[in-house]
This record gives C-alpha cells, structure tokens and sequence, in this order.
C-alpha cells in the first residue's frame, strides 16, 4: 500500500449517498474503498492520512477551458490545485492554437491571444511580443518546452496537434490535460480568415488537419460558430467540414451560432449536423441571453432534446455558475464586419460610414447573430483586458462608463477601443438569469465547467479560479439546490463519460489522480 485515507465521507462520484470509510492507494490507483481498512502494524503512520470528517471525492474535471498556452511553464497548476482539478481540457470553442498550418500561424494566434493569452508558456520567461518568439530561433534561442532537446518555436507548436502534444507531452504538470481540435483553428489554417466557402483542396485540407488532430491525440473537435472565420460555415458546409467523423463516437462540442433571440434556430442547427452525421453532440456553455427569452426558451430547448434523444442522436450539455459571460469583445460586431481578419476589422472601424452601418445592425434585434449589445446594453458589457495608454486605466469598466467619461457615444467608444487595441480585447457581458442558470444545471445532462479565459493583462473572470467550489459552497452548502453527491457527479463522472476518460470515480482500479479531498467546516 502506498497510503491510506481514513475517516472521510466517501462521494463517490456515481451519485449515491456518501459514505463513512476509508480508501487505500496502492501503486498509483485506488485498491481499495470501504467503510473500514484496517491499518497494518508495521505501516508508516506519515502515509496515513486523516480526512477529519471531510468529504473525499473523485478529482475534479473542468471539460471546457482556454489555457492551451497556460498549460506550458505550470502556468495555471495553482489555481486548478487549489479548486480542486485534476484534468483539464483546452481547446474549445473552436478557438485551440492547433493544429494551425504554417501559413496563418501568426495571423490565428493573434486572434486568439484575447481568449488563450500569448507566448508565455516558456518556462521562467514572459514574452510580450509575439516578434520575439519569431525571431528567438534565428537567435539560436530554444523556444521549446526542454531547452536541451528542441529548438521549435511556438508557431511550430501550433502547426498540427501532434507538434502541441509532443511539446505538451514534455511538462510536468499536477494535472491530466486534454486537447479538443478547434474547428475555426483548422478553417483559418487553410484559408486564413477569409470570407466565403471553402474549394475542394482547401476542403480535402480541412479534412487531413481533422484527421491528423484525431489520431494524434485530440479528445474531438471542438466548434465555434459564432466566431470568425467559423461563422462562414453554413449548416452543410459543416457536415462537409465534419465528414471524417461521420459515424464514429467523437464528440462535436459546439459554440452555437446564436443563444439569443436564435437560440433554438442555433440549436436545431447543430442538432441536425449531429444526426446527420451520427455522432454525439456536446453543448457549450448553455445558457439564455438577454431578458426576454429567459424563463420560457430553456424549457423549450431541453424538450428540443428531448425530442432528438427520441431519434437516436446522443446530446449533453455544459455551463458555468455564473451570470456574467466573457469572451472577446470584438464579438459585438455582426459577422459580416468580422470577415478578412483584424487588419481587415480595423479598416472597416477606422471607416466613418462603415461605423454607421454596423450601429445600424446593433441596434436592432437579430436571429441570425447574437447580438449581445442589443440584449444586454453597453451598461452590462465590461472591457476587461485594455493595454493602450488610452484605453488601459479603464479596465474593468463598461462601455457606457468609459464612453460617458469620453463624452462619447457608446457606440463609437466601442469601435475606438477595438480599433486602438487592434481586437485584442476580453470583455465580461452580464446576460444570464439565475432561474435559468439552476434549472439547466439540474437536468441529468449538464456538467459544470468554467469556459475559464486567459487574456494578457487586465481582469480575469472569476470562473477561472472559483467555479468549481460556487457550486459546493453557493448551491450545495449555502442555498441546498443540489446534494453533495449530484453536484460531484457533475464535475467528476459525467464530463469524464461525455469524453470517454477514464476517470471521475472513487472505485479499484481508478487511477490515483482521479482522487481529491474536499475538507468542510
């Protein structure tokens, strides 16, 4: 034996009643679970531990995070440690750095840098320009993982999955980290982010990236589609797109197009991919924008699963405990004004008409895109990360906030933002109802996430660091909605089953990581 936990209530993390017991790791997995292991005589009494009367359960899984670079140098090890977290998976919303090609690399990772942060996964450096990693290698510089082995810089990291993997293969992490293949990622690889459809090369391109992604190690592929270039996808451009899954088990986990007034627009759409191609379906982040389609869209959108669960197609759902959203704030703009990358972006913004078409747009409702301005107000969208001397002391105001103390239409602060920051800006976004948000979690298909976003600078949402102990301590603890052992099983067994790991139970033969204590007063 290698060490044995006594007196702890044991969660099992298969949604029965704890239990008073014991557990014995030997040999790096669980041997043994009861509600009483006998200590033998001669063990050393510095492997016993002694779990006081708090709950033990399965390691914690967060199946939808963006730290694809914190993975690198232990960036983010603490704040997963501390919350409980043994496995992680990067790489959704179709926002992964790989694979990227070689042609857009620099191009796609600076559209991703508000979302996934930067080069700073060195080990005891920081880079703060993305200039430096690309020339650190003409300076004989190792910009790999181990300085004595590889000299690959980090577009090559990014290149294809396995480049990320092998790299990522070579920290020495606390947790299990996973990767999902982002399908905007693998488009603008191909194609940059140019509007339009894609020719059959740049398809059978597409495909190759897919595969390769696959069979290196990709846990599925991840999709984005509100976001560009992933938003010139129409519904059979993504079957198209998705073809090399068709009629396997791997998981499309979808950012829809739309979770405001298109919400169930959105949803039938991904539902309909799924089906068609026979696969199981994986909602991010569920949730309801804007007041007026709370209360009644959500019942309406678990009876669409209901009813797609009727014709034989597989859907789960996940979603953090939080009302304020967060994601890049050049996501504001409709689709159209998104198109050709943020050289293109900032043209249109410099662009006196162009401004006044796209105020346009935002002041009205729309099915076609999530038009977050229209259903929050620039009252409740927050620029979160802000770096220029301009726009850098206003971090962590709203919109309407900074543009009163310009003396400014809102409108033109946000375009005046996103142009002198060149897009690279996070913003938070109050949209959701709690309502809403509780009766999502408690459908037997949610997991609880965090969808936890790494932008340089400025403010992190606390869902990087604190959604996991919300649930225990505000809805467990606090306000009893859920009992302990169907909150565990949110967080342990059922996102470790939505992606076929091998984890999230206290049971013989579970490896030791899937095991971590939680100690209550």
């Amino acid at each position: 034996m290698d060490y044995i936990i006594k007196d702890g209530w044991i969660v099992n993390g298969k949604k029965e009643k704890p239990f008073h017991g014991d557990l014995v790791i030997e040999n790096g997995k669980i041997a043994e679970v009861g509600t009483h292991v006998e200590i033998p005589a001669d063990f050393p009494k510095a492997r016993v531990l002694n779990a006081a009367g708090g709950y033990i359960t399965p390691g914690f899984l967060d199946i939808h995070r963006h730290g694809d670079w914190q993975a690198f140098g232990n960036g983010d090890d603490e704040i997963l440690n501390r919350q409980g977290l043994t496995t992680v998976v990067n790489g959704n919303c179709g926002l992964s750095v790989a694979p990227a090609g070689e042609k857009f690399g620099k191009e796609i990772a600076g559209f991703l840098s508000s979302v996934t942060g930067d080069f700073r996964w060195r080990k005891n450096e920081k880079i703060d320009d993305t200039e430096d990693v690309l020339s650190s290698k003409k300076k004989g510089e190792s910009c790999g993982i181990s300085a004595k082995e590889s000299e690959i810089d980090a577009f090559g990291i990014m290149s294809t999955m396995s480049a990320y993997l092998s790299a990522l293969g070579k920290e020495t992490r606390s947790v299990n980290t996973g990767m999902l293949a982002g399908n905007g990622t693998i488009r603008a690889g191909v194609k940059g982010y140019a509007p339009g459809k894609l020719s059959k090369e740049e398809l059978h391109q597409v495909w190759k990236a897919v595969e390769e992604a696959l069979s290196a190690g990709a846990l599925g592929i991840s999709l984005g589609i509100a976001y560009a270039p992933e938003f010139e996808y129409d519904r059979d451009g993504l079957v198209e797109a998705l073809q090399p899954l068709k009629g396997t088990d791997i998981p499309i986990t979808t950012h829809i197009r739309n979770e405001g007034d298109g919400i169930l627009l959105a949803l039938q759409e991904v539902i309909s991919v799924a089906e068609e191609l026979q696969i199981p379906l994986h909602v991010s982040h569920m949730k309801c924008i804007g007041r007026k389609n709370w209360k009644e869209t959500p019942v309406k959108i678990l009876k669409l699963f209901d009813q797609a669960a009727e014709r034989g197609v597989k859907v789960d759902f996940d979603l953090y405990p939080y009302l304020t959203g967060s994601t890049q704030l050049v996501h504001l703009l409709p689709p159209q004004f998104q198109e050709g990358g943020i050289d293109a972006i900032c043209a249109r913004l410099a662009d006196p008409s162009c401004r006044k078409e796209i105020t346009k747009v935002l002041k009205q409702p729309s099915d076609i895109f999530e038009n977050i301005v229209e259903l929050a107000g620039f009252d409740m969208i927050y620029a979160s990360t802000l770096h220029t001397e301009k726009f850098g002391s206003f971090a962590g105001q709203s919109i309407a906030k900074i543009a009163e103390q310009f003396g400014q239409d809102p409108y033109d602060t946000l375009y005046d933002i996103l142009l002198a920051e060149r897009c690279q800006v996070t913003m938070l976004d109050t949209i959701a109802s709690e309502e809403d948000m509780l009766y999502f979690l408690k459908d037997s298909r949610a997991n609880l996430i965090s969808d936890a976003i790494y932008p340089v600078g400025g403010k992190y949402h606390p869902r990087v660091y604190g959604a996991f102990p919300k649930l225990l301590t505000d809805y467990v603890r606090d306000k009893k909605v859920f009992s302990i052992e169907d909150a565990v099983y949110k967080m342990t067994a059922k996102p470790a089953h939505v992606l076929g790991l091998p984890l999230g139970t206290l049971e013989k033969g579970m490896p030791q990581i899937s095991m971590y204590f939680i100690w209550t007063s």
